[in-house]
């Protein structure tokens, strides 16, 4: 493995990379190496701050923006909302791959020299946990973005490079599937042994915490349709904490707020300022709420003249990886697919008691209680749409679901993603594959 050029620049606020590097295009430069345990806490932070903002690009990619074509960034979105990954416009904005390996470079810094330098204590265990978490994170999101969705007959397809040691040497050929998620899920269960704080203050939110490994934790296993752990790995995060805000009373925070009562990790900026000043939400997004009785309408859109803007966008307050919101909704479709129908309908029941007012959740409660399990299957992927609308989850469920046909406009002509479009995975970016053979 080789070290000898491996020094780390630590600033307040991150750290300088020069793309060089032969396959991931990293080249760490600088003066700095870190010696104690403020200089690694300082060299996460950094890697928290490098995560990519991927999730505001994919949110383009589905059915809830409608893209203004007046826009100043329309020229860098157009090529990211008509999915033409193979041959976009040199403007357009490059999908995030270099990112989350810098994020994952950080990671793995940590993990190698940490203990070495300084010995082991409760906050270098903490640090080291949420370093794997980190790590974990940044493959899952790769995973999800440019790969097959997971399934027993997928799992030994090409997936992405894994970055589990640092060696600038090292060539990286994409892993499979499984392989993937073999790491996630190791660095998840190695993480869990180390983590010291159950719930990380408000102004750590960016920060991986035990509710936060939890909440983590059921997504995998919710997208590997492991339906048992997904539910327990939920109700363990609900444990924890399970307050929901409650829209009903006027002055409560949006539940992706990072202040709020059901916040749990607040680190992917969905809804940053390029995206949310150049787009307009989709009328079949709006027209799925009732817009007299869902509380969620008039808190999460905005009236623009004659269209609705997101009221989550632009905003770092709300940042949103993981909250309350999408657990009950976790448990809520495990349950259902484990045959625990009350369960479903206790979890729907707690969320529609917070988002509607009361005439309306006891009205949907009455008709809950006729529902068979096909319904209820169908009223939780509708919640999930409502619910986590530009919350950058929306991509991955179409793709984990039916993969739909998507209808996009520009200039008053159609562009169509089918249904069960081979478009729905994404392709490498073109920098990469230039940087790295080894993709193709």
């Amino acid at each position: 493995m080789k070290k000898n050029s491996l020094y780390i620049i630590l600033l307040a606020v991150g750290a300088l990379f020069s793309a060089c590097d032969k396959y991931l295009d990293i080249q760490p430069v600088g003066t700095v190496v870190p010696s104690t345990e403020a200089d690694f806490r300082a060299l996460l932070t950094s890697g928290y701050t490098n995560f990519p903002t991927h999730k505001a690009l994919l949110n383009l990619r589905t059915d809830e923006l409608l893209l203004d074509e007046y826009s100043t960034d329309f020229p860098e979105l157009k090529d990211i909302y008509l999915w033409n990954d193979q041959n976009p416009d040199p403007v357009t904005r490059a999908y995030p791959w270099v990112d989350f390996y810098k994020s994952i470079f950080y990671a793995n810094h940590i993990l190698e020299e940490m203990d070495a330098k300084i010995g082991v204590t409760a906050e270098t265990k903490q640090i080291k946990a949420e370093a794997l978490l980190l790590r974990a994170y940044a493959h899952f999101e790769l995973l999800n973005c440019y790969a097959e969705q997971f399934s027993e007959a997928n799992k030994d397809k090409k997936a992405i490079p894994l970055a589990d040691h640092i060696d600038l040497e090292q060539r990286f050929r994409p892993a499979t599937i499984a392989e993937t998620y073999a790491l996630v899920l190791a660095d998840i269960a190695d993480a869990q042994e180390l983590m010291q704080v159950e719930d990380q203050p408000a102004m750590y939110k960016y920060r991986f915490s035990k509710r936060a490994l939890h909440a983590f934790k059921s997504r995998v296993h919710l997208y590997r349709e492991e339906w048992e752990l997904a539910r327990q790995e939920a109700a363990a995060a609900l444990a924890i904490n399970n307050k929901l805000v409650d829209l009903n009373q006027n002055e409560a925070l949006l539940p992706s707020d990072f202040q709020s009562v059901e916040a749990i990790m607040s680190l992917d900026a969905v809804g940053v300022s390029f995206v949310s000043t150049s787009s307009y939400i989709a009328p079949t997004l709006l027209s799925s709420y009732d817009q007299a009785n869902d509380k969620r309408f008039t808190r999460y859109f905005a009236k623009a003249g004659s269209n609705y803007v997101s009221s989550k966008g632009g905003n770092d307050r709300y940042n949103v990886s993981f909250r309350n919101g999408e657990l009950y909704l976790i448990v809520a479709e495990a349950s259902l697919q484990l045959n625990r129908r009350q369960e479903a309908v206790d979890a729907l029941g707690t969320l529609f008691r917070n988002r509607l007012t009361a005439a309306a959740f006891s009205a949907q409660a009455l008709i809950m209680a006729n529902m068979d399990r096909a319904a209820l299957l169908e009223l939780v992927k509708a919640e999930r749409k409502r619910e986590l609308a530009l919350e950058g989850l929306r991509w991955y469920d179409l793709k984990r679901g039916d993969r739909p046909r998507i209808v996009h406009q520009i200039f008053g002509q159609e562009q169509v993603l089918e249904q069960q479009d081979p478009r729905y995975i994404i392709r490498y970016p073109q920098e990469a594959i230039d940087n790295n053979p080894d993709l193709l």
